[in-house]
């Protein structure tokens, strides 16, 4: 990690605006804003992200997907999303400090910009990935999806122009981040389950996750049901395509 400037200041800042702020999904956030949620701080923490902490995850990764015999067309979604759960959850323990937190102190300067940041970009650590479907679709970068867990309808925004078009009624999963005015967008493109495998995986998928989370955190949770939704995407497709 890089050392920080401005100790002072910046510790001062960070613990103002931690105390001062909250952010709200559903309040009105302006275009101007919203463009500088997207286009400054995601991309710039993205890149830091990956720059600190991808050769880092990625062996165990790669073993996850190895295991699963994930098919090479979908290997990459299924590795950067991974990467991404992993990366969160860990960040969500904030043992020994947030990989969110590093980030603001390294970056004090475009914190600043606008006080929204700061609780906004505290939302990263908040999110958890989850199984959708796709919903109406209003165009390729603009649709509704349903949480499968809580059948709540969410509004999203696919801000990858080379992302897979949604295709209404398909299973997919990501990691949603708040954008307000109601609008979320996934930190990548969604891993897009095998359209005929969605009746299967749906009608055993809550019983699956209704007994894990007995025991386990939502994360946690989370990667046994895509393990068993993986195998049987797997089994569905090896079904077909043998006949």
């Amino acid at each position: 990690m890089g050392m920080k400037r401005e100790d002072e200041r910046v510790v001062d800042f960070t613990q103002r605006e931690k105390n001062d702020k909250v952010f709200r999904h559903e309040y009105a956030v302006s275009k101007e804003v919203q463009k500088v949620m997207i286009n400054e701080v995601t991309n710039k923490f993205r890149n830091y992200v990956f720059g600190e902490f991808y050769s880092t995850f990625v062996p165990v990764l790669e073993e996850y997907l190895d295991g699963h015999e994930i098919r090479e067309e979908k290997h990459r979604s299924m590795l950067l999303n991974l990467f991404w759960c992993r990366l969160l959850y860990e960040s969500s323990l904030k043992d020994p400090i947030s990989i969110v937190e590093e980030f603001i102190d390294e970056n004090y300067f475009l914190m600043k910009k606008k006080p929204i940041l700061l609780p906004w970009l505290r939302e990263w650590e908040k999110a958890v990935p989850k199984f959708y479907f796709v919903g109406h679709i209003f165009h390729n970068g603009y649709f509704m999806v349903v949480d499968i867990l809580t059948r709540e309808s969410i509004e999203v925004l696919m801000l990858d122009p080379e992302a897979t078009p949604p295709r209404k009624g398909e299973i997919v999963f990501g990691t949603l981040i708040p954008l307000g005015n109601g609008e979320y967008f996934p930190i990548v493109d969604f891993y897009h389950f095998d359209y005929e495998a969605r009746e299967a995986m749906a009608s055993c998928m809550l019983h699956h996750f209704d007994r894990h989370l007995k025991h386990e955190t939502m994360h946690e949770a989370f990667i046994h049901v895509l393990s068993i939704m993986l195998q049987i995407e797997r089994k569905i497709f090896l079904g077909n395509h043998q006949k």
